[in-house]
């Protein structure tokens, strides 16, 4: 008896050390504010809001899953107290917004909306690029036709895995005025099939309590769903569900801000302008986070090699003593992306260096769009309206369509249908029938499908009409 005492002695110990090791390790790295630090939200707010200045709502979003399934999740929508008409919303994706961010503070206090994904789960990273982002569209669609939200007015800001959740909603839709980005992946095949499991063996080559990359080695398993369901390296899907793909088909301003000392998620796949070739020597010799030449496709490709060179605006700033701050900069391009050089990776870093502190102030960048509306910082883009013209067709490689199962649930034919007419139709609202006509026309006449894409654009200005 003793000696099995001794034993479940020994055993709690161990795992006391082992868990007091870890999550020491954690919050050396990302601060006192974990989930705010790790979901790119902005800094714990100075003053949070009290109960009686907002009021809070639980919305039960359907979707159709991959496998046919109808599924509900629920999004948590906040609004103002005493809110009256159609006021703006945010959109936070993938994780659940944190009610404790000056950010937060500042969209309540300035008359908007936030929303986001409700109760979220650890799980959800596996399904990111499938079921999670079919959610993601839905908890989007579920917005756009709520009474009381300014449909002219709905912007997104997301990061890390909800940065490119970010991404993929602002390359997939239009009739949202402007989007954040912070450190979003980019590449779903670099990041989650090839740099993670790297990643892991330098853990598993290290101590059993000194994880050389802690925080990576936290997070790295909840997305190896991913490397399941893609099992083969060449399928398409690797390139179809990576935002690299659809560099082109921004339609409306988007910020993208990211560290050069980003270890979580490489900054090489949004531009290889600014990245280190070593890391700052806590890792293993040669250890980088480059991309190699010898992926599939285009996936050795950035996003900033692959977008609209017209439209896309690159800067890189560095800031004393690692403190980021200021108002965070943009331009008139669809496409902008702030670099802060804060050095090369570290084993010590996560999204930033470990000596990096503070973050832009981006209210007044939400606050000009939100100003300028939805007639104002849109435009018509090839790319986007041959997207689109899939999703209505039933082709969209990251939004199968369903049919059969249910017609009023998001997942299905009939509603994505619906979503383009209604997206399409919002813009020619905003403009005109000729003007979009034209632009449509323009699309058709580069694509292979032409025949049959002016078949469903004739279709779809019926409708319109």
């Amino acid at each position: 008896m003793k000696k099995f005492l001794w034993v479940i002695c020994c055993v709690f110990v161990f795992c006391f050390v082992f868990g007091a090791s870890v999550v020491s390790k954690f919050k050396d790295i990302l601060g006192p504010d974990l989930v705010a630090s790790f979901t790119l939200q902005g800094a714990t707010a100075a003053e949070t809001l009290s109960a009686d200045e907002f009021e809070k709502e639980i919305i039960d979003v359907k979707y159709i899953k991959a496998d046919g399934e109808v599924d509900t999740r629920q999004i948590v929508l906040y609004k103002p107290a005493n809110a009256q008409g159609d006021i703006p919303v945010i959109f936070v994706p993938h994780y659940a917004v944190n009610e404790n961010t000056a950010d937060f503070v500042a969209y309540i206090k300035n008359g908007w909306a936030a929303s986001s994904p409700y109760n979220v789960k650890n799980e959800y990273n596996g399904t990111l690029a499938t079921d999670d982002l079919v959610f993601n569209n839905a908890a989007l669609y579920t917005l756009r036709n709520m009474n009381g939200i300014d449909k002219q007015r709905i912007a997104m800001v997301g990061g890390s895995a909800g940065g490119y959740m970010t991404l993929m909603l602002s390359q997939l839709h239009m009739g949202t005025v402007a989007s954040i980005a912070n450190s979003p992946i980019a590449n779903i095949y670099f990041n989650a099939h090839v740099y993670f499991p790297k990643s892991d063996e330098v853990n598993r080559n290290t101590g059993l309590f000194d994880f050389i990359m802690p925080v990576q080695g936290m997070i790295s398993k909840s997305f190896q769903p991913i490397n399941d369901i893609l099992t083969n390296e060449n399928d398409p899907l690797w390139e179809a569900l990576s935002p690299v793909s659809m560099a082109k088909a921004f339609s409306s301003p988007i910020v993208i801000n990211h560290n050069t000392a980003d270890i979580l998620v490489p900054i090489d796949q949004i531009t290889k302008k600014y990245t280190y070739e070593d890391n700052d020597g806590t890792l293993p010799e040669g250890f980088n986070a480059s991309l190699d030449d010898n992926y599939p496709g285009i996936l050795s490709s950035s996003l900033e090699e692959l977008a609209n060179q017209n439209e896309v605006s690159i800067s890189k700033y560095v800031f004393e003593n690692n403190v980021v701050e200021g108002e965070m900069p943009y331009s008139e391009k669809l496409l902008t992306i702030n670099v802060i050089d804060d050095g090369p990776i570290s084993a010590k870093g996560s999204h930033v260096a470990p000596n990096t502190t503070g973050g832009y102030d981006s209210m007044p960048y939400l606050q000009d769009m939100m100003d300028k509306t939805l007639r104002n910082t849109e435009k018509l883009v090839p790319e986007k309206l041959l997207l689109l013209l899939d999703r209505y067709l039933g082709n969209s490689k990251q939004l199968p369509a369903h049919e059969g199962i249910n017609d009023n649930v998001y997942g299905s034919l009939a509603i994505y249908q619906k979503e383009v007419a209604d997206e399409l139709s919002t813009w020619v609202e905003n403009h005109s029938l000729e003007e979009m006509d034209s632009a449509m026309q323009e699309a058709l006449s580069n694509s292979a499908n032409k025949e049959q894409y002016t078949e469903v654009w004739n279709e779809i200005k019926a409708h319109i009409k």
